[in-house]
Order: structure tokens, then C-alpha cells, then sequence
């Protein structure tokens, strides 16, 4: 029987706004933000509701092609056709966030990062569309002392802004336990993946895939109690197959529509290397080092839309993740325009192959399949290959 813990996870993921919209009615405010490397401590710390902005399929492109289209060809850094950027961007043009004071958009994978100029620039041409304050987080990604000082200038102003954003102070007490709830949040998602690698599985992709999303749109005050009953809980039943073991990895996948075609086809998906699944468990802040200093660190440490130097890191990582959940198989799914996985995904697939490790490398699909059959086909023939080999 599926218990209550996992079925509040499942509304919030649904309804992924309804935390967010609780909030505002009850007099707070929201601060919306791109990519899993915010500070989202210091969010919480001026006493605004962070909220992770994802995409939703099917919401067109019309406000995009109104409010954007007019001058993205000489000024956009974007590269058009990644859909899941487009439909956030066009959710944010269409009042999709309504609910949303700020936005804070992170130097991440260039469709994320033209964010802030694109809106910028929308907002010039049609005063009367409404958009949240705008903030644009910078970033460095090299390894170099010097990149290290810059991504700490980085977090300072954020905390600046937030406090010209509430109109007080962050103070130390309050950023501490920030840091202290986040990452106890971060220490039960690790759980949480422990769970789905032990043999059987105790989770099904799915579920967990809703449970780690749906962090992202609720208060840690909220989630963390939540999270200690669901990992109590008695396992789902999907969790029980015998199937086997797969790893999903490429771009963000913030729906469940792969994870489910591919258990519909008897296997188990458990673990993943995007942003919206186990990575999310992953940096705690050090509670050794002062609490600004912790926050910079982590910003600086902990890699942004797989982006990181030398790439042989991100490879690294995604090969540990993988072995550590002890997989058969890998699914490495990547999105039409997706250029930042262009780049790592055939190292990644080649270093697993190598340890014997089978891949199904996806290239070039959409951010949602309009035929699923297809879909489902090709990962049982994958699958079924699985299959025997175990047998």
C-alpha cells in the first residue's frame, strides 16, 4: 500500500506550484531560480521561499515567438530548439510564474544563462508585460584559485541583493540554519538513494525521480520531516521487480515520462546523472567553515548543468554514480539542441562500456515523446538484451 508520505511527494510534483502559491497567500515572498547550484541558502535566510523553476511539455511557443522573437536572431545567446528552456522561458512569458517576486538566472548552459537578457529585453519592448526582478548570478568554472575568489564575490552580492530584496540583514544565526536545513535535507536524499541502489531496489524510479523533484518546490522545513517518514515507509510495489538495474543520464529530466516507459518495460531505474535526481543530495555545505564561507565554497565546488573542467570530471562522477548503484545497464538520453551533452555523453558512454557496462546512447529527442510507443520499443529491445544476459 502506498503510504502517505510518498502521495504528498506525488501532489507536490504535480502541483508544483502549490507550495509556492500557499506561500504568497499568506503574505511571503518568492524567489524563483534556474539550474541546482543556487545558494538557495541564503534564500531562505533573507525569509523567501526559494522555488526551482522547471519546464512543463506543451505549452507552445507562442509568447516566445511575441515577446522574443523580434530581436533573438542578432542579440540571443541561445540556441533555439532545446525545449525545456523554451518552455520555461515561455511559462515565464505567458505568467506561467505568476506567483514569482525575483528571479535569480545563474551563468550556466547558454539557453539558461540568455535568460536574463532575453527578459530584459522583453520587458524593454512591452512595459506592460509582468516579469519578477531579475538578478543574474555570474560564474566561473575553472579550478583556479582565481575562479575560487571570483565565485566567492559572486555569493556576496547575491546576499547583498537579497537584503536590498527583504530590506534587513541576513544574519549569521539565520544563514546557519539555513546551511543546518538544506543539508539534512541533502542527507536524506542520500538515504534515499541508498535505498533505490540496495538489491532488490526499495524505489521505483519514478517515485523517486517525483520525490527528489518535488524538494525543489516546498520549504526544507516542510520537506525534511516528510522525507525522515517516506524512508520509513514500506517500500512501493513497483520497487520489487527482479529486472534489471538501469542508470539514466544526459539532460534534465524533470518529468517522469522516460522512467516510466522504461519501467513499463520491466526494468528499474536506480540512479541517474542529471540535475533533477540524485545530484540533488550531493555537496553538503561544510558545517566546519563559517557560514558565508561554506556557501562559496559549495558554489564554487559543485559543478552546474555538468559543466566542469577538465571534462574527464564530469566523467569521473558520472561513472562513480554508476558504479556505486551497482547497474546493468545505461540509458544516456539526450535532448534535440542540447549542446553541453554533445560534448561529455560519448566519453561517458565510452568509460562504461569499457567496465563492461551496456549503453543505449538517445541522441537528438524531444523534450516530450508524442509517441511513446516508439519510445517503449526501442528500450525493450535494450532491455530484453539485458535480460538474457543476466539469465
Amino acid at each position: 500500500m502506498m503510504g502517505a508520505a510518498l502521495e504528498t511527494f506525488r501532489e507536490w510534483y504535480q502541483q508544483r506550484d502549490g507550495a509556492a502559491r500557499a506561500w504568497k497567500q499568506q503574505g511571503g515572498r518568492v524567489v524563483g531560480y534556474l539550474c541546482d547550484n543556487v545558494p538557495e541558502e541564503l534564500i531562505l535566510a533573507a525569509g523567501f521561499l526559494p522555488y526551482r523553476l522547471s519546464a512543463r511539455p506543451g505549452v507552445g511557443s507562442e509568447a516566445i515567438e511575441q515577446y522574443v522573437g523580434p530581436f533573438a536572431a542578432p542579440f540571443s545567446a541561445r540556441n533555439r530548439g532545446v525545449a525545456f528552456t523554451d518552455a520555461m522561458l515561455n511559462l515565464l512569458l505567458s505568467n506561467g510564474f505568476d506567483f514569482l517576486d525575483y528571479l535569480i538566472v545563474p551563468h550556466t548552459r547558454k539557453t539558461i544563462q540568455a535568460f536574463y537578457r532575453e527578459l530584459s529585453l522583453a520587458r524593454e519592448a512591452s512595459p506592460d508585460l509582468t516579469l519578477p526582478e531579475l538578478y543574474y548570478l555570474d560564474r566561473a568554472y575553472t579550478p583556479f584559485y582565481t575562479s575560487e575568489v571570483f565565485n566567492r564575490r559572486c555569493v556576496l552580492d547575491l546576499r547583498t541583493t537579497l537584503e536590498r530584496w527583504s530590506g534587513a540583514p541576513i544574519t549569521d544565526v539565520a544563514l546557519e540554519a539555513a546551511i543546518a536545513s538544506t543539508n539534512r535535507r541533502r542527507e536524506l536524499l542520500q538515504r534515499l538513494a541508498t535505498q533505490r541502489a540496495a538489491n532488490p531496489p526499495r524505489w521505483s524510479g519514478v517515485d523517486a525521480l517525483q520525490v527528489i523533484g518535488a524538494c525543489a518546490f516546498a520549504h526544507p522545513d516542510e520537506v525534511n520531516p516528510l522525507l525522515e517518514r517516506l524512508l520509513d515507509e514500506d517500500p512501493t510495489e513497483a520497487a520489487a521487480r527482479p529486472g534489471p538495474r538501469l542508470f539514466v543520464a544526459g539532460s534534465p529530466l524533470d518529468h517522469t515520462q522516460l522512467y516510466q516507459a522504461i519501467e513499463d518495460c520491466g526494468a528499474t531505474v536506480v540512479a541517474e546523472d542529471h540535475c533533477w535526481g540524485n545530484r540533488c543530495g550531493e555537496f553538503p555545505i561544510d558545517p566546519a567553515l563559517p557560514a558565508v564561507e561554506g556557501l562559496a565554497d559549495r558554489f564554487h565546488r559543485k559543478p552546474a548543468c555538468s559543466i566542469d573542467f577538465p571534462m574527464q570530471r564530469v566523467v569521473d562522477r558520472c561513472m562513480g554514480r554508476a558504479q556505486a548503484a551497482s547497474v546493468d545497464g545505461a540509458i544516456f538520453y539526450v535532448f534535440e539542441g542540447d549542446g553541453v551533452h554533445v560534448w561529455d555523453t560519448p566519453d561517458e558512454v565510452a568509460a562504461l562500456e569499457a567496465r563492461n557496462v551496456p549503453c543505449l546512447y538517445l541522441k537528438q529527442q524531444p523534450y516530450w515523446s508524442d509517441d511513446p510507443e516508439s519510445l517503449r520499443a526501442t528500450l525493450r529491445d535494450f532491455i530484453g538484451t539485458l535480460e538474457k544476459a543476466k539469465a
